[in-house]
C-alpha cells in the first residue's frame, strides 16, 4: 500500500471509523494513566477475620478511609471501641452556641417606613398676594405635585403650606422664614393633620410653553413686581435740593482777605434778605432729607401675586408619622419651646 492508497483509505467511511477508534483508545489509555499516577494504586482489600476467638478490637484496615473523620467521635460517643487509633487525640469541634450578634448604632435616628430624606423640593403655589409693605402677611399656598419616596406617597398634592414672609431688600424679593407647617386636606384619616417642617422658599421660573426653566429658577426668595408708592418722589427730591442750593447762591456776600496768607473768602452779610434766604435753604434741605428717607423706607415695595409658583426646600427629614392633628398646639407648649 503506497501513500496515495493510505490517504484514500482514511478518506473513506471505514477509514474514518477506524481512525476515530484509534484516537479514542489512545485517549482512554492516557486518562487511565493520569488517574493512576495521581491517586495511586488502590489498597488491597483484606477479608475480615472470621475467627471468633480473635481479638474483637482488631478491625480490618480497609474499613476506614485514609483521611480520618474528625466528627466520628461525636457521632459515636457511646462506642469507644469503634474509634480508630488514627482518630484518637483529635479534639471534637466545639458546639455551635445559640447566640446571634447584632451591632446597633446608637446615633442612628429612628424614622418610620413612610419618610422622605433631607433636601426635598416640594412644588407649591401661593393662594394669596404677598406685599413687602405689610410683611406680617403670611405665605399661604398648596402643594401642586405629589411627593413620593421609595414607592410611597409622602405628601399629597393639595396639602396646604403655611409660612411667614420676610423682607429681602438686597435682592428686592420677598424671603421666607424657616418654620413651615403642612396641613393635609384629604378624605382619609390624615385630613387635618399638621406636620411642622424647616425649610426655605425658592423661586420657580418655568416656561409652560416650552417646558424649560429660566436662569433664576431655584434662587432664594419669591420674585415679584416692584411697585412705587409715589412716582413723583424723585422729582420732589431733586427740586428741593435745587432750590436749597439756589437760595444759598442768592445771598449777599462781602470779600475778606487774610493779611498773613493773602487768601480771600466770601462771607454773607447780616441783612434781612440773607436771613430769609438762609431760612428757606434750611427748610428745603430738611424737606429733601425727608423725601430721601421716605424713598428708602416706603418708596417701593415688592408684590408677589396669588398663583405664583415656588419650591419649598425642606431642610430636614420628612417623617409622615409625625403628622398629627393639633401638632402645632403641641409645639407651642412652653416645655417644647426653644430657649
Amino acid at each position: 500500500m503506497n501513500a496515495r492508497q493510505f490517504l484514500a483509505f482514511f478518506k473513506s467511511k471505514t477509514g474514518q471509523i477506524t481512525a476515530f477508534g484509534i484516537l479514542f483508545f489512545i485517549a482512554a489509555c492516557l486518562l487511565t494513566g493520569v488517574l493512576y499516577f495521581r491517586h495511586g494504586a488502590a489498597a488491597p482489600v483484606t477479608a475480615p477475620n472470621l475467627d471468633k476467638t480473635a481479638d474483637k478490637t482488631q478491625q480490618p484496615s480497609s474499613w476506614f478511609s485514609h483521611t480520618p473523620d474528625a466528627d466520628y467521635a461525636n457521632k459515636h460517643p457511646a462506642e469507644p471501641g469503634n474509634v480508630p487509633s488514627s482518630l484518637k487525640g483529635i479534639p471534637a469541634p466545639p458546639a455551635v452556641l445559640p447566640i446571634s450578634l447584632y451591632h446597633g448604632n446608637d446615633q442612628e435616628a429612628e424614622v418610620s417606613d413612610t419618610y422622605a430624606p433631607y433636601g426635598r423640593m416640594i412644588p407649591c403655589e401661593t393662594v394669596i398676594t404677598i406685599d413687602s409693605a405689610k410683611i406680617e402677611t403670611p405665605i399661604i399656598g398648596f402643594v401642586t405635585e405629589d411627593v413620593w419616596h421609595d414607592g410611597k406617597l409622602i405628601i399629597p398634592a393639595g396639602a396646604e403650606v403655611h409660612g411667614k414672609a420676610q423682607v429681602d431688600p438686597s435682592r428686592e424679593r420677598i424671603a421666607s422664614g424657616d418654620n413651615w407647617i403642612l396641613v393635609w386636606r384629604t378624605t382619609d384619616r390624615m385630613n387635618g393633620a399638621e406636620l411642622p417642617l424647616h425649610g426655605v422658599a425658592l423661586d420657580m421660573e418655568r416656561n409652560e410653553t416650552t417646558g424649560t426653566w429660566q436662569l433664576t429658577d431655584g434662587s432664594a426668595g419669591l420674585k415679584g413686581d416692584i411697585l412705587k408708592t409715589d412716582n413723583w418722589a424723585e422729582i420732589k427730591l431733586f427740586a428741593a435740593t435745587f432750590l436749597s442750593a439756589a437760595t444759598t447762591g442768592l445771598e449777599d456776600t462781602q470779600t475778606a482777605s487774610n493779611a498773613l496768607t493773602g487768601q480771600t473768602t466770601e462771607t454773607p452779610i447780616s441783612t434781612p434778605k440773607n436771613a430769609a434766604l438762609a431760612g428757606a435753604s434750611a427748610v428745603l434741605n430738611q424737606y429733601a432729607q425727608q423725601i430721601l428717607e421716605s424713598i428708602k423706607r416706603d418708596g417701593f415695595y415688592v408684590r408677589v401675586p396669588a398663583g405664583k409658583q415656588f419650591y419649598l426646600y425642606v431642610t430636614q427629614t420628612i417623617d409622615l408619622d409625625k403628622a398629627k392633628r393639633g401638632q402645632s398646639l403641641v409645639d407651642l407648649k412652653p416645655e417644647n419651646q426653644k430657649p
